[in-house]
């Protein structure tokens, strides 16, 4: 219905800006970054639904692209945004939410229905990278996405091209910022976390059906490793990390060295993720989020990446800021019954969030969004508005309001809607006001 459509529009909050340094200094560390899963089954929601702000140096553009799937001539190469590395024969379809200047991506799902997420994290190896230019956490996202046609397959991926070919090299243009990273990928059946260490070590934990789980720019994985890197706990062990004998964990040995301190308990924004997971399973077990309610559980992730409280939605004219974000509500039975939102925009407060489905027209057609299909231009726009610390008109708020209650009832009518549409829409509704 479409008043329960325009439930997922939380407050379009106003543009304002946030005094802070000069933006020509160095990027601080990452400060913020949340990736949220929610596992269809076992008393969840009827469809996995999974959403990430991602949080990036607030001048640096973002734009989302499809790229259709491909075949590629046995022995080729690929490069990606540092090296060079051997290309499968066949790569399948994708659309990336990522930093214009970079290969990799942010935040990304494929035509199988698997969606992913990355994020900065540090431990104890991270003096590992130095500064030799390797794989990006970014282009390890985006060759999982390519390559896996489930997400157990895609973390199979990762981690091997991981092990293969390392990580490290500038996670910024122009600049030396580079760290470790972890991830959140997912389908319609289970998800995975995937946490690094060093150029390539690594461990995983599985989200089962009817399971949440978050991540925010911290090694989060304690005793649930379901698989990790060979030699792994062998190097723990000959570093004092941990003693081989009790229960193996990753975050207390490559994290703290095998200290028990105050900062192995969760807290802040992974705490505040935790407590919108366990609102979400009390809201299943009350009855008042039904499984199947597609726009009430769009809501409630809407909801989760707009909390500008908690720092979940991060806020920075001249710092970081949520410079992309990405919605995903996987339903069983393939990719192309999944639906994505993405703002294509530098504010998840302000924009809206636009549906982007493997059944658009122009996807289809194998050119979904030429070149970037306006959403850079559509960046830039809501980045000049920030710039300029205007507010957004509430007729302006109303209007944005409506394209996205549109997309949430194209995704309850399961039915087909183009992106770069809703984002010509956007362009033009921004154009017509004098912000």
């Amino acid at each position: 219905p479409a008043s329960d459509a325009r439930n997922f529009c939380l407050h379009l909050g106003a543009v304002r800006a946030c005094m802070q340094a000069d933006s020509s200094r160095r990027p601080p560390p990452p400060r913020s970054c949340d990736t949220f899963v929610y596992v269809a089954g076992g008393g969840g929601p009827a469809a996995t639904v999974f959403g990430k702000n991602a949080d990036r140096p607030s001048d640096e553009a973002h734009e989302v692209m499809h790229c259709p799937a491909a075949s590629h001539a046995p022995g080729s190469m690929l490069r990606c945004t540092h090296i060079e590395i051997p290309q499968v024969e066949r790569t399948h379809a994708v659309v990336l939410s990522k930093p214009a200047w970079m290969w990799g991506c942010e935040i990304g799902a494929n035509a199988c229905g698997v969606v992913g997420g990355n994020e900065a994290v540090s431990s104890l190896l991270a003096h590992e990278l130095g500064e030799e230019p390797r794989l990006l956490g970014m282009d390890l996202l985006r060759l999982a996405l390519e390559r896996g046609a489930t997400a157990r397959a895609a973390v199979g991926h990762l981690t091997s091209l991981l092990e293969e070919h390392g990580q490290g090299g500038a996670c910024e243009e122009g600049g030396d910022w580079t760290y470790e990273n972890g991830f959140l990928l997912a389908d319609a059946g289970e998800a995975f976390v995937v946490e690094t260490a060093g150029t390539r070590h690594w461990a995983v934990e599985r989200v089962p059906p009817g399971k949440g789980r978050n991540i925010s720019n911290g090694l989060s994985i304690r005793t649930g490793v379901e698989s990790c890197s060979a030699g792994l706990k062998e190097l723990c062990v000959a570093k004092g990390w941990w003693d081989g004998e009790g229960p193996f964990d990753w975050k207390r040995s490559v994290g703290a060295g095998g200290r028990a301190h105050a900062k192995l308990d969760v807290r802040g924004r992974e705490r505040a993720g935790a407590d919108h997971l366990a609102a979400a399973a009390g809201r299943v077990s009350d009855g008042s989020l039904p499984a199947g309610d597609v726009a009430g559980w769009l809501g409630w992730m809407a909801g989760v990446l707009r909390d500008e409280e908690s720092g979940i939605c991060f806020r920075s004219t001249h710092g970081f800021m949520s410079t992309g974000s990405q919605i995903s509500w996987l339903a069983r039975g393939g990719g192309h019954t999944a639906s994505h939102f993405f703002t294509a925009a530098s504010d998840p407060l302000v924009a809206c969030y636009k549906r982007w489905t493997f059944g658009d027209p122009a996807a289809a057609a194998g050119d979904g969004l030429a070149g970037d299909g306006g959403s850079l231009a559509l960046w830039r726009r809501w980045r000049s508005i920030d710039l300029a610390g205007r507010s957004v008109p509430e007729a302006m708020r109303r209007a944005l309001l409506e394209i996205e209650a549109e997309a949430v009832s194209a995704a309850e009518r399961g039915g087909a809607s183009e992106f770069s549409g809703s984002v010509a829409r956007e362009l033009e509704l921004i154009s017509s006001f004098a912000v």
